[in-house]
């Protein structure tokens, strides 16, 4: 779990650097010299987060600085991205983890997780496209796909075949007569 940690925390630092980056780049735009030092201060942040290990303290000082930058200079810009709710912030930090994980998985590793997850999306749509079933057994069938995507991020790739296998006996059960709502 530590990995899966330190792959959270780079992800983190690299949505916040990305996002930042991208505002100070549209606010030099015609100043060279702020556009040499915004292309300095990204090429360090990310040769530190590129490093084996990941130094992330020296890419979070980098991210740092940058922040004060636009801080100091634009805190009153009308497009200054704002920090994400705590909610949001970590979906858009998850898709971060997601990419990054999954590029240091062995070539066999990801090929086995794509075919898993294609075969889960095939099924998943497949069961939402019956017309018989009611709204429980609709819950159920998104509640148990949930689950099979989230044991394919955590790369535990026989709990997702597991719960793609329980999604469709959930959809096998004979449809229930109750309704939801």
């Amino acid at each position: 779990m530590a990995g899966l940690y330190k792959i959270w925390q780079r992800a983190e630092v690299s949505r916040r650097l990305d996002m930042l980056s991208g505002f100070v780049a549209m606010c030099v735009t015609g100043d060279d010299d702020a556009r040499s030092r915004l292309a300095q201060l990204v090429a360090r942040a990310d040769a530190a987060l590129s490093a084996s290990p990941p130094d992330l303290a020296a890419a979070s000082a980098h991210l740092d600085e940058l922040l004060l930058w636009a801080e100091t200079e634009w805190a009153d810009h009308p497009y200054r991205p704002l920090e994400a709710r705590p909610d949001e912030a970590d979906r858009q930090t998850r898709d971060y983890a997601k990419d990054l994980r999954f590029a240091a998985l062995p070539v066999r590793f990801r090929d086995e997780m794509g075919r898993i997850e294609l075969s889960l999306e095939v099924r998943f749509l497949a069961l939402c496209r019956r017309p018989e079933f009611d709204c429980r057994t609709r819950q159920d069938i998104f509640y148990v796909a949930g689950r099979a995507a989230m044991a394919l991020d955590l790369g535990h790739l026989e709990a997702a075949e597991r719960e793609i296998r329980r999604m469709e006996r959930v959809g096998a059960a004979r449809p229930r007569e109750s309704r939801c709502g």
